[in-house]
């Protein structure tokens, strides 16, 4: 790696940070709208995670995505995805039926899985040999548009109503011209890298990721309970026991807020004490303050929301790192897999909780979720140092 490769190049950095700031404040207006979308027409927890389901779909294709991005990148498509998610995800509030809900899910759930593949490559090249450091800036943007996001659609929901939210698709494009705007200013090399057409075959490819993603998919799952219950169903919660919408929403910002700076600070610790420490502290503490939670109220409810979100969403950025520690010559693949099973994880998970919530009440489905969190630890020991 040359001197100007090694280098991290905070503009850029930024930049990308910014887009999926833009992009997921808007695709995480679902779940704060969730108790309003129910109430207007009329569906279960169950069918909320089906809908969180329809969402994810598209993960599915992030491989093929992956192969498509590792020939050609192009600066314009991480511009393009948060476009088409301000306009679906701003109309949502408008769908006269599931179905048609359903139908925005799915068309910001494509721009997602190709956001998600492409964005991460190229702010791998733009961070030198920081790469943990760039993928927590990379994830600070997305936790902190899941902070922004509830807060921005509710204050829109109380100066529109839930129909009017269609008013926020100007504010988002014009932040998407901006960003391309500053995102030409890339270099060609930068972009370049990763489209040489000498590249190992695919099966080698494959077989060369397998032992990284055997290990970390057991720790996806078992700790993605809990993180499923908090993202989607947190609003829920907390109107079941009590409080109102804006209260409900404000949690969730607080989460998430507390989970862009988890997220901001776990890759570059990872960094410098390893990934396998940062991953076996996260996976031994949250199922703890999981289950306390449910126990909690007043201000202590408060204290566990700000420490569950430092640490449950801050293992993502660990992830994206160790999966580009592995240096190969399909980025974009290796990452498309990892986005594959975190997304197919995570829907599975989504229907489950939601099962869960309908049959058992969501205090009880909490306490599973911070008990199956447990099995996330052992796999989290295999990891390498």
């Amino acid at each position: 790696m040359s001197p100007a490769e090694k280098r991290f190049q905070s503009g850029h950095v930024s930049s990308i940070a910014a887009t999926h700031l833009l992009h997921d404040t808007y695709t995480s207006f679902f779940a704060p709208l969730l108790p309003l979308l129910s109430e207007k027409l009329g569906f279960t927890y169950a069918l909320a995670g089906a809908l969180s389901v329809v969402q994810r779909i598209p993960a599915l294709f992030n491989p093929l995505f992956g192969i498509i991005a590792d020939r050609i990148l192009i600066r314009s498509g991480i511009i393009l995805c948060p476009v088409v998610a301000v306009v679906s995800m701003s109309l949502i509030g408008l769908a006269p039926s599931i179905i048609m809900l359903a139908v925005l899910m799915l068309v910001s759930g494509i721009t997602a899985a190709v956001y998600h593949v492409t964005a991460p490559v190229l702010m791998r090249r733009v961070s030198g040999d920081k790469v943990g450091r760039g993928m927590s800036f990379f994830m600070f943007g997305g936790e902190l548009a899941r902070t922004v996001g509830p807060l921005l659609v509710t204050a829109a929901v109380s100066w529109w109503g839930l129909e009017g939210i269609w008013r926020l698709i100007p504010v988002g494009l014009i932040a998407s011209l901006l960003l391309f705007l500053n995102l030409r200013t890339i270099r060609k090399e930068d972009l370049l890298h990763f489209s040489t057409p000498a590249k190992e075959p695919l099966l080698k490819s494959f077989r060369g990721m397998t032992p990284l993603f055997s290990t970390i998919l057991p720790i996806m799952f078992f700790r993605g309970f809990s993180k499923s219950a908090l993202a989607l169903f947190l609003p829920s919660y907390m109107v079941d026991h009590g409080h109102s919408l804006k209260t409900a929403a404000i949690a969730l910002a607080v989460l998430e807020l507390a989970a862009a700076l988890g997220a901001l600070g776990a890759g570059s610790l990872s960094d410098r004490i390893g990934r396998r420490k940062v991953l076996l502290g996260i996976m031994l503490i949250s199922p703890a303050l999981m289950y306390l939670f449910t126990l909690s109220g007043g201000i202590v409810l408060w204290l566990l929301l700000i420490l569950m979100g430092l640490l449950f969403f801050a293992s993502t950025p660990v992830f994206m790192a160790m999966i580009h520690d592995l240096n190969s010559d399909r980025p974009s693949l290796a990452n498309g897999l990892f986005m594959t099973m975190n997304f197919a994880a995570g829907s599975a998970i989504a229907m489950l909780v939601g099962f869960a919530a309908d049959h058992c009440g969501l205090l009880l489905t909490y306490k599973i979720t911070a008990l199956l969190g447990l099995f996330a630890i052992p796999p989290a020991l295999c990891v390498k140092k």
